[in-house]
């Protein structure tokens, strides 16, 4: 597959045996892109199904993407957690492989550790990239200061690159600005936590959601994935229920009924002087 799908399958908190049902539920419904993480602890179990599916001829390795990420635990041994996960997953190459974090685990985050083994890994990456065990590199929860030193100090740069990271209606800035500084550089932006962990469509419910939900008759859920599209993002989601998996993948079709002002009352649900975010902030880590 050459370019990454624009919704893909996160399998975040799905250890072990329970990825399975809801990764083939979603595989079953279309989903393309699958997303783990050695520190997911469910690479083999996502391996044994694909095996089973490539066996069964529902789809072929060809016919999907999948992405892993190098674990902040194995920050000092790149290419032996890449390989792990190539043998976990039973594939000859991965789609996509990005640092999961811009620190290595249990050390300081003002550790200048962290910026050597950085871009010791980007480069090691992107030696395994020209070897073919990877499609694409890229980085998870990175700020854009992580990332302008990966372009102006390693030998790869940073052209192509894919950029993770959490994004929803309460924090977007950072993505914007990261897909503006490098954009000349042909980033590709993929957000994860569109719901905020749950929160955003607790009590209450932002209004926009609510009034675009009813205009276009679509899930609140829906708009927010259509909010994202629209602002040139691929998103990730993740459910167990089969119904619920059906919906998000239509969420390309609303985005094209959203409108500009539209987009512009979402992106004011968040607060420009302090955004909310709900995962792990790499903001601290030099």
């Amino acid at each position: 597959m050459e370019k990454i799908p624009e919704i893909g399958f996160g399998t975040f908190r799905l250890k072990r045996e329970s990825v399975k049902q809801p990764l083939r539920d979603a595989i079953g419904v279309g989903y393309r892109h699958i997303d783990t993480a050695g520190i997911y602890q469910n690479e083999t179990e996502i391996g044994q199904l694909l095996k089973e599916l490539y066996t069964e001829k529902t789809i072929t390795r060809s016919d999907i993407w999948i992405t892993s990420k190098l674990s902040p635990y194995d920050m000092e041994t790149p290419r032996a957690a890449l390989l792990k996960s190539l043998s976990s997953l039973q594939t000859d190459y991965l789609d996509l492989y990005l640092i999961h974090w811009p620190a290595v685990s249990r050390t300081p985050g003002n550790s200048p550790l962290h910026k050597k083994l950085r871009l010791e890994a980007w480069n090691v990456l992107n030696e395994a990239k020209q070897q073919g065990l990877l499609r694409n590199v890229g980085v998870s929860n990175f700020t854009p200061h992580h990332i302008q030193e990966l372009r102006d100090e390693t030998t790869y740069g940073i052209d192509g690159m894919h950029v993770q990271m959490e994004i929803h209606p309460w924090y977007w800035r950072d993505g914007f600005a990261i897909q503006n500084m490098f954009r000349e550089h042909g980033i590709v932006m993929t957000g994860y936590a569109l719901l905020a962990e749950g929160k955003l469509l607790g009590e209450p419910c932002p209004e926009a959601l609510i009034e675009i939900a009813s205009r276009t008759e679509v899930t609140s859920v829906q708009v927010v994935l259509a909010w994202a599209l629209f602002k040139g993002w691929n998103v990730l989601v993740k459910s167990e229920n089969p119904s619920h998996l059906v919906q998000n993948l239509g969420a390309g079709r609303v985005a094209a009924m959203l409108t500009p002002e539209e987009i512009a009352g979402i992106d004011t649900i968040s607060q420009k002087v302090k955004e909310l975010k709900e995962c792990w902030d790499p903001r601290a880590v030099t």
